[in-house]
Parts: structure tokens; sequence; C-alpha cells
């Protein structure tokens, strides 16, 4: 019964489609995507024209939580493409005969890029309950969803000084959440993401106290989803949807690695993201983003075995038949070496 709503689902939104592609000239492709600074990419392809240049008018449905919100969307094709972290819930949709895909960067974790950050509440340094990674003993911690690979790497700081996740009391919040619960004290630390870590930092109510790339580095934390329905009813607008987002991903290093174009690109952060504040786009640790699009498809699979041993999932899923690079390996080869 729930493969056949899926299938049902999937079946009407290819009609709407098809109706939307007829009526406009443009395909209207429906994106799932958190309004977090990991999703640079996708909002510079949007703001600067180069999806509709690929003759795609692509709607941007903003989710708070993580990406494993997205997947039942995704799954039956209420969602042409998704971006989020990378989550267990997504291997048991495909388990289930539902054949989404990995198909591109969305963040890694790579030396330098400490996008994702434990912060911990500024009262607890400030008074000395918090002076090292011990000390989140006892604490209530936030993450996006159980699942996800934020969790892997919080069991990773708390494994580094002798500890576990039961040493903890872990909540599920949004991003954009999470910020509130430090400032009023329902919580006392997070693995949270940029801009809400500079932000943090800057209305002193957290501390930065390490960044991801520390404690697990090159860790792939989040990617570009394709849902099946997008794949095979529109190939051409897939690969057309992957050459756009490409160049935003070389736009995005330009301006946070090079340093040229910056402030436009801060504009752009400032209009899709709920942080309007420039300044805090200056403070900010930069996304690891891939300018070709590639993904770390070993951290994939070393993550899938920990969500497999923690009984996330039931069996270990096949990574090199989940992750289709083609479509960035196409895009590369159109747009040529990137300098």
């Amino acid at each position: 019964m729930f493969k056949g709503l899926f299938v049902l689902l999937g079946f009407l939104s290819i009609l709407v489609s098809q109706f939307v592609l007829a009526e406009d000239k443009y395909l209207e492709v429906p994106v799932g995507i958190s309004p977090v600074m990991s999703s640079a990419a996708m909002f510079i392809a949007k703001e600067r024209g180069y999806f509709q240049e690929e003759g795609l008018n692509v709607i941007i449905n903003p989710f708070k939580a993580s990406g494993a919100k997205m997947v039942p969307f995704l799954a039956t094709g209420q969602l042409f493409v998704a971006g989020g972290n990378i989550n267990a819930g997504m291997y048991n949709a495909i388990a289930q005969d539902i054949p989404i895909k990995i198909v591109s960067d969305k963040g890694t974790v790579s030396p330098g890029h400490g996008y994702l950050a434990l912060i911990v509440r500024k009262d607890h340094v400030d008074s000395g309950r918090y002076r090292s990674f011990k000390d989140l003993k006892g604490m209530t911690l936030a993450v996006t969803a159980k699942g996800v690979s934020q969790q892997i790497v919080t069991e990773k700081y708390l494994k580094s000084v002798g500890l576990n996740l039961s040493d903890i009391k872990m909540v599920t919040l949004a991003y954009s959440d999470m910020n509130i619960a430090l400032a009023n004290k329902s919580i006392d630390a997070t693995v949270q993401i940029e801009p809400f870590v500079a932000a943090a930092v800057q209305n002193e109510f957290a501390v930065r106290v390490a960044g991801d790339d520390e404690i697990y580095p090159n860790q792939q934390s989040a990617a570009i989803f394709y849902s099946p329905v997008f794949m095979n009813k529109y190939p051409k607008q897939a690969q057309g949807f992957m050459n756009a987002y490409v160049r935003g991903l070389r736009d995005y290093n330009d301006a946070f690695e090079k340093n040229k174009g910056k402030e436009d690109v801060i504009r752009i952060l400032t209009k899709y993201t709920r942080i309007k504040d420039k300044k805090i786009y200056q403070a900010v640790a930069p996304v690891g983003l891939s300018p070709n699009g590639m993904v770390n498809v070993q951290s994939l699979k070393d993550d899938a075995k920990w969500y497999f041993e923690q009984g996330y999932l039931k069996a270990l899923p096949d990574m090199d038949a989940i992750v289709d690079l083609d479509y960035a390996r196409r895009a590369t080869k159109a747009l040529g070496v990137y300098r």
C-alpha cells in the first residue's frame, strides 16, 4: 500500500509537470532545500538566471529541518530536486524500490571548511561548566534529526574523550530554532551550521568550540538528490539543472575561496537565508563545496555503515548504485576545467 501511494503520487506529479511545461515553456522544477549557507550554489544559480538559461523555472521550497523531511516529497516527485544533510531515511526509501540518487555536493567539511561546528552556550563557558568535550556529559544537545550526519559527528566529539551518545540528552530541532533554544537556555549545545554559527557568536549567547573538520575531516555532510520522476521523465532538463548548479558552485568558490564577487554573493545569501546581516557572512567559516560537484563516496559508505550498526538501516545500501555523478561530470566537461 505504501509503495502504491508513492506510485500514484508520482504519476500525478508527472501529469502536473507536463501541463506546466506546455503552458509556460519552462519546466517547473520544485526544489526542497534548507535556507542555509551550504545552499549557496542553488541560490546563486536561481538569482543569476542560470536555471532559466536551461529552460527551467526553479521553485525553491525552504525546509527548516534536515534532508530527512524532504525524502517523502522527493520519492513521490512532488520535489524534483532536494538538497540536505545525508540521512538514513533516504536510504530506507531507496530500499523500498524508490531510486533516489545522490548527484552532487552540497557540503563537505574539508579541512579549513568547518561550516558545521560544535557551539556551546556562552554562560556555560564563562562559568567554567564547559571547558572541554568532557564537559558535554549530562548536557542537552540538539541535532536536526535522528539518523543524520550531524549525529555521527556528535558521537565523534564524545568518543574523542571517552564518552558516548548515551552520556548526553539529544533532542531534535531545526537549524533556525537551535539558536533560539540556546538563547533561551533550553539546550546547552548543538552542532550548528553557518551562518547560524557566526550569528550565535556575534550575538554572544554561544561560543564556537570546534569545527567539524577538526573531529571528522572530509565528511560528506550534505548532498543534492534527484527524484526518479525528474531523471526518468525529464533527462535533458535534469542535466540542464546540473549545468546551472555547477555554475553556482563555481561562483560560490570564486567568492569565498578567491574573494571574487563576494559582496554580491553575500547579497544573494541575505536574500535567501534567515540571516540578513551582511557582516555575519564576513565572519563565517566557509562551506566546502566542490566546484565540479563531486562528492566523497568513501565518507558516504562509512556513514551508511554507522547507520546500519546503529539500527537505522536494515541492510547496507549499495552506494555505488545510489551515487550518480555523471550529471556533474557532463556539466564539468561542458563548462571546462575550473581554475
